[in-house]
C-alpha cells in the first residue's frame, strides 16, 4: 500500500462504486505515520442516498470499504465526511 496522490483522489471522484457516484474524496487526516495512505469519499446513489467509505490503492486499484450509509441525510453525509479519520470523528 502506498501513500495517496492528488492524482489518486482526482481519479476515484466520478467512479461508480457499488451504485454509488464519488462526489468527492481526500487524504484521511490522523496521527498516524500511515494517515496519508488512507483516503475518505463521499458518494451519492441515484435515489438520494448518501454514503462514506474510507479506501486506499492497492495495487493500481481503490479499494473501498468501512461504509457509513447516511440515506437521504446530505448534511449528515457532509458533516462525516469532513470529520471522519480526523481527531473530531467519535465513532
Amino acid at each position: 500500500m502506498r501513500k495517496l496522490t492528488e492524482q489518486d483522489l482526482t481519479a476515484v471522484i466520478g467512479t461508480v462504486q457499488s451504485g454509488y457516484t464519488i462526489e468527492r474524496a481526500r487524504v484521511k487526516d490522523g496521527g498516524f505515520s500511515d494517515s496519508d495512505h488512507y483516503g475518505i469519499v463521499l458518494a451519492q446513489s441515484e435515489g438520494g442516498r448518501w454514503v462514506t467509505w474510507q479506501f486506499h490503492i492497492d495495487g493500481e486499484e481503490p479499494s473501498f470499504y468501512w461504509g457509513r450509509y447516511h440515506m437521504e441525510d446530505q448534511e449528515a453525509a457532509f458533516k462525516d465526511f469532513e470529520i471522519r479519520g480526523t481527531d473530531q470523528d467519535e465513532r
